[in-house]
């Protein structure tokens, strides 16, 4: 009989442990990176019902929330004109940032393309990213990493419409200079190891001394450091924005 009641104890314990991860949220963030002045609107819908609203302004990064797994419907409106819409599924677990980029056109029209997009699963990074010129789009970057002790990561993406190829490099008092990858709007660059020192990163185009810009990032352990490089607002190529998102290693 002991024997009985504790094998049914595990089997319940077992149960419910399963059902605990298959329903753990994941983590989101929003960068809001649609070059305007006027603010835009993001709406998470669930089988026709609001889930959560969102009112961003250029070069606004928010900060990690909690999202159920699930089906959403994504909307980005702008001047109450939806722009873009898309079906994103969130699985379990993740650590995520919904990135929105490009150049509205005055009077558009819903892209049709993104609207087409039938997602039952997440699509990540490069894969995400469709040929449109700079009209707007949106896509999920993997903000989940893996890295050694005593050791932190950085990646960057180029979200500077209309700015040819630019390179990026890291480099501290104690280390020696990494090169960060050189990169076509819209991409993002592979994550790079660094040292706990501060990291001094410097863009430039491509094939010239042009620096485009320039940050001090304050490295600490196990993280990943996000840039997204964006244009400035009524400032030359020569002075391009940085938005920087810090990503801690998740636990186990």
């Amino acid at each position: 009989m002991r024997i009985r009641i504790f094998l049914l104890l595990s089997m319940a314990f077992l149960l419910s442990g399963c059902t605990s991860t298959s329903k753990k949220p994941s983590q989101l963030r929003i960068g809001q990176f649609l070059f305007t002045k006027d603010s835009v609107e993001v709406s998470f819908k669930k089988h026709g019902e609001l889930i959560s609203k969102h009112n961003l302004s250029y070069g606004d990064l928010t900060n990690y929330s909690e999202i159920e797994s699930a089906v959403y419907d994504v909307e980005v409106s702008l001047n109450n004109a939806l722009l873009l819409k898309k079906k994103m599924g969130i699985g379990t677990g993740g650590v995520y940032t919904l990135i929105i980029n490009g150049i509205p056109q005055k009077d558009m029209k819903t892209n049709q393309k993104t609207n087409n997009m039938k997602l039952h699963e997440i699509v990540e990074g490069e894969e995400a990213i469709y040929a449109n010129g700079n009209l707007p789009q949106m896509r999920i970057l993997n903000d989940e990493f893996e890295c050694g002790k005593k050791e932190s990561k950085i990646r960057w993406v180029h979200l500077s419409p209309g700015v040819e190829e630019i390179s990026a490099k890291a480099y501290s008092e104690k280390s020696k200079t990494t090169s960060l990858s050189a990169l076509t709007y819209p991409k993002i660059s592979k994550d790079f190891a660094v040292n706990l020192h501060q990291q001094e990163v410097k863009w430039e185009l491509k094939g010239s001394k042009v620096q485009v810009s320039k940050r001090s990032i304050p490295i600490e352990d196990q993280y990943l450091y996000t840039c997204f490089l964006l244009p400035d607002e009524g400032k030359y190529l020569d002075s391009l924005k940085v938005v920087i998102g810090e990503t801690r290693k998740k636990g186990f």
